[in-house]
């Protein structure tokens, strides 16, 4: 009874559980974009970055005279006990006293420093190239999450298309088995072919179940890289890359891109991380220069105060004092502690110029593994694409044999077997070779998102 006079309410949650549980499409340009903007450690170099360009301008400031203003107030009772004293061999009374003084104070004061060693140029040097390293880093973490975004959308398109390979199997196995029972009925096969085929039925069911578990797993890591809601139901763009590329424009790719000096000189070129660990090897050459600076030459400082006391707050300008000086300081000895810090400073400059060196020989060594992957898949295409050929002639051959009585239900679901397989391995590999291309790029530091 309840439920009929709500019957606006039961459509209510109907319709929106509809809309909650509808499938949201996302491209690639999508998912990797939403990842920019939400990734943590993205948003921590962002905020780095933010707080460098403060550390930029508090250097500037060290150039400037700092400028200080104190006031202040102090109160002082003394008290002194009447009674006799001997001054002087002389025994003397003396009376007591009970006192108390105000004094009030005003005081502007300003220090600079005029020389010291060139060490805050340095620093503000030190700042912009740490600013910079910063964004080069901020880039890098892009790209390494772009690669790893198209990565798991090529996943999610691969592990679809094999659910649809195995969904076109499991009808074309029905169809198989609707055909048998006609065989049997007119008496022209038994019914064990009938329980044969039902159990490769079953097979490919359990297949198609599996596939769609897995379809589901990846949209799962894909929308958790991509920093996207998990509750959500996603989807992707199925056109987003071309696989029906002809086999010599594949070849044409591959070709191109075979000469590893050229794409070694592209890579050093356009890497973010290789401009990172340049651009920190110009950071530690700034930090030898400030040791230097620290160890070597005087610092000289220049100072200013002016000041007012008085008992009272009225006569705070009865006295008035103006200062000025310099301080010269030169550190003669330290405990060898500045040394220290310009051999360290020494040290690391110099191990930052053997990660460039194992740097460049690691980029070296993923451009030619990418090589050669690109030409083991090409071969793969090659050799999946005539063993097609060859597998669904054998599967037609094995339907006709058995249709006309010399052949067996085993030899059928052989063949639909084998031929299920090879479009499974082809439209793999088709995938397997974008994400190579995509590899070589992001190799290459040419990955643009």
């Amino acid at each position: 009874m309840k439920i009929r006079k709500y019957p606006f309410l039961i459509a209510l949650f109907v319709f929106s559980g509809a809309i909650f549980a509808q499938e949201i499409q996302l491209t690639l340009r999508e998912a990797i974009e939403h990842s920019f903007k939400n990734d943590p450690n993205i948003v921590k170099t962002q905020n780095s970055i933010e707080l460098q360009e403060s550390n930029i301008r508090a250097n500037y400031g060290n150039l400037f005279p700092d400028l200080k203003f104190s006031t202040g107030w102090q109160r002082t009772n003394q008290v002194i006990k009447a009674g006799d004293r001997f001054i002087n061999g002389i025994t003397q009374p003396f009376p007591g006293s009970n006192e108390t003084n105000d004094n009030f104070s005003l005081s502007l004061r300003s220090d600079v420093t005029l020389f010291d060693g060139m060490t805050s140029y340095d620093k503000i040097d030190l700042a912009k190239l740490t600013k910079t390293q910063l964004q080069i880093q901020l880039r890098q973490q892009k790209d390494n999450l772009a690669i790893k975004i198209i990565a798991d959308y090529i996943t999610v398109l691969k592990n679809q298309q094999i659910q649809a390979i195995n969904e076109s199997t499991l009808a074309d196995s029905r169809a198989q088995l609707e055909k048998i029972k006609i065989f049997v009925e007119v008496g022209r096969r038994t019914l064990s072919d009938i329980y044969q085929q039902d159990v490769i039925v079953a097979q490919n069911e359990l297949a198609v179940e599996q596939a769609k578990n897995n379809v589901n797993k990846s949209i799962s890591d894909l929308a958790f890289d991509a920093t996207l809601p998990l509750e959500r139901y996603y989807g992707v763009n199925r056109n987003e890359f071309d696989t029906e590329l002809a086999y010599e424009s594949l070849e044409s790719y591959v070709i191109q891109n075979s000469n590893a000096d050229n794409l070694l000189t592209a890579a050093l070129r356009n890497r973010y991380d290789y401009k990172s660990t340049v651009q920190n090897l110009d950071i530690l050459e700034t930090n030898i220069e400030i040791a230097r600076g620290n160890q070597y030459f005087p610092s000289l400082t220049g100072f200013g105060q002016y000041s007012l006391n008085g008992n009272a707050i009225g006569e705070v300008t009865n006295q008035r004092v103006f200062t000025v000086g310099l301080t010269l300081s030169y550190p003669i000895f330290q405990g060898f502690q500045l040394d220290y810090q310009r051999q360290a400073a020494l040290i690391n400059y110099k191990s930052a110029q053997e990660d460039i060196r194992l740097l460049k020989n690691q980029i070296n060594l993923q451009i030619k593994k990418a090589i050669l992957d690109l030409r083991s898949l090409l071969k793969q295409i090659e050799i999946t694409d005539r063993s097609l050929k060859n597998a669904e002639q054998n599967k037609l051959l094995a339907e006709e044999s058995y249709r006309v009585g010399i052949g067996t239900i085993l030899d059928v679901n052989t063949a639909a077997t084998n031929l299920n397989n090879i479009l499974i391995s082809k439209s793999n590999v088709i995938y397997d070779f974008i994400l190579a291309q995509k590899q070589l790029e992001y190799f290459q530091g040419m990955l643009k998102y």
